[in-house]
């Protein structure tokens, strides 16, 4: 599933739409596509989880949703790296120090 944020709703036509990074355009979607989670409707501003109907998206017609749901997994959580140290790259000190034998430049016959 593709995560956005809902940009606008218009409750008397019962649609809406969402924006994605991944996505060049608004995705469409109606509140019948939408899964509701408890009582709370979406708003501006709430993140999302939806697919999308792949064939338009394919025929380059107007991106539509196939399903809508409130996001498991907001955007807005993301990690520190003080959040997991274990995750965080080690690398030798000395690595950067020493350059590549094959780079190393021939050394020159000036003296013959």
């Amino acid at each position: 599933m593709r995560v956005g944020i809902v940009v606008k709703t218009i409750p008397d036509k019962k649609i809406g739409f969402i924006r994605s990074e991944d996505l060049h355009e608004d995705v469409f979607f109606h509140f019948s596509k939408v899964e509701e989670v408890g009582t709370l409707a979406l708003q501006e501003g709430d993140e999302v989880e939806y697919t999308i109907d792949e064939l338009a998206k394919i025929d380059k017609q107007r991106l539509q949703a196939t399903l809508v749901r409130r996001s498991a997994r907001p955007l807005s959580m993301k990690l520190k790296p003080s959040d997991a140290p274990e995750l965080k790259a080690k690398h030798h000190p000395n690595a950067r120090k020493r350059r590549p034998s094959w780079r190393q430049k021939p050394e020159s016959s000036a003296d013959e």
